[in-house]
């Protein structure tokens, strides 16, 4: 099956359970498609169904269990469903991180760690999971996949698209400043769009200074963070308290054209190893153009395969 045709089986499934819940039981969107990935893994919703829904469901499901699907398909499958869901909710896209965006995060975290992979990646703003999902499936299969956020649907729906993937994965349903766990090899984020108000701390700040105590040391943290982050009222207090901890390794601006409101790049850190580590020399700084520019996307790939090449040597 031709691969924009299997994506489009897999969401179809999707789409009419979520739709067929929806007529029967008046299920929010979202949640169907999270039942739908539940059926499909346990041959079971969270309801009890009648049986004119549980033929119905059973029906949709033939239609993805007679033909394999490979985890990138079944990925962008569920990304579609859940784009739909937050259409018809009026909810902002922002908490499904762009797939240009994740997987050259993605491609960022290969080049940090050329040999040995990161065991184990944390997302403490994991939303639906698919920044964690987009890195099982272009970064590490074998990591182990940790998420946090403090939205019982978006729990769900995470736990139900990573276990379709077949990750190994935990995902806690909390308040990400209030998590204390044992420390991932990496940290990967992409932080939604703040209302700056003065009165309250910068909440991207807080989760970088709460996130690093679950960082091992030597350890990556990729974010994704708005082109103003360092130009906060606590911008000062936070830079100190950071670079006591961690070193700031790379800045990617990222082509203004992919955001409507508010451009952003992908800041890179790196946990200090102990007090003695000094900050590396050089700081990866490059401006992205778009990733459809065929001669300058390029030139600025070469740019950062030579500061990598820089730095291992």
């Amino acid at each position: 099956m031709a691969e924009e045709a299997a994506v489009e089986t897999f969401f179809d499934y999707l789409d009419q359970v979520a739709t067929k819940l929806y007529k029967s039981r008046k299920v929010p969107y979202l949640k169907g498609v999270s039942e739908a990935l539940q059926y499909l893994l346990d041959d079971k919703t969270s309801m009890q169904l009648d049986n004119d829904t549980e033929t119905g469901l059973q029906e949709y499901k033939l239609t993805v269990t007679e033909q394999p699907f490979d985890k990138e398909t079944v990925r962008r499958a569920i990304q579609l469903a859940l784009l739909k869901g937050f259409k018809h909710e009026n909810i902002t896209n922002s908490m499904v991180t762009p797939d240009s965006i994740g997987m050259f995060m993605a491609y960022l975290a290969k080049k940090l760690h050329p040999e040995t992979p990161a065991r184990s990646i944390l997302d403490p703003l994991a939303g639906t999971g698919n920044l964690l999902a987009t890195f099982h499936n272009h970064y590490n299969e074998e990591s182990v996949l940790i998420g946090i956020d403090s939205d019982a649907l978006l729990c769900r729906l995470a736990r139900n698209m990573l276990d379709a993937l077949e990750a190994e994965s935990q995902i806690f349903h909390q308040d990400t400043l209030t998590y204390k766990g044992v420390p991932a090899d990496m940290i990967v984020c992409d932080f939604p769009v703040e209302t700056v108000d003065r009165r309250h701390a910068y909440f991207p700040y807080q989760v970088v200074l709460h996130h690093l105590q679950h960082l091992r040391p030597g350890g990556y943290f990729l974010s994704l963070v708005e082109n103003d982050f360092f130009d906060q009222h606590e911008k000062e207090r936070f830079k100190d308290t950071l670079l006591e901890e961690a070193h700031l390794v790379g800045l990617v601006k990222l082509d203004e054209g992919l955001f409507e409101n508010h451009p952003q790049s992908i800041l890179i850190m790196q946990k200090k190893i102990d007090e003695n580590d000094k900050h590396p020399e050089d700081f990866l700084l490059v401006d992205l153009p778009p990733f459809r520019d065929e001669q300058a996307f390029p030139q600025a790939l070469q740019k950062i395969e030579q500061w990598f090449e820089n730095k291992r040597g």
